[in-house]
């Protein structure tokens, strides 16, 4: 039986998304972090976290994060196409 065990040392794929999509959405808005941080209610240490995939958000952090940039939660979530920095 082929057993996968959790690996706390590396971020999850969907950490890495929501990393990736959040820097995206950021960066294509010219909204830095400390911005991000005004809009959304969510302390720049925590974004800076997230950012780096290194926080397990709550999905309500995720909806304040969402919200920020004017996109959904779940276009936060949705996979990146060929792990590009772009969206689909």
């Amino acid at each position: 039986m082929d057993v996968q065990h959790l690996r706390l040392d590396q971020p999850s794929p969907l950490k890495r998304n929501l990393a990736a999509r959040l820097s995206f959405h950021c960066a294509s808005r010219k909204m830095t972090q400390t911005a991000l941080s005004e809009r959304s209610g969510i302390a720049t240490s925590h974004i800076s976290l997230i950012s780096r995939a290194k926080a397990n958000p709550t999905l309500l952090t995720l909806e304040h994060l969402a919200d920020a940039p004017g996109v959904s939660v779940i276009e936060m979530l949705t996979p990146m196409e060929g792990g590009s920095s772009a969206p689909p």
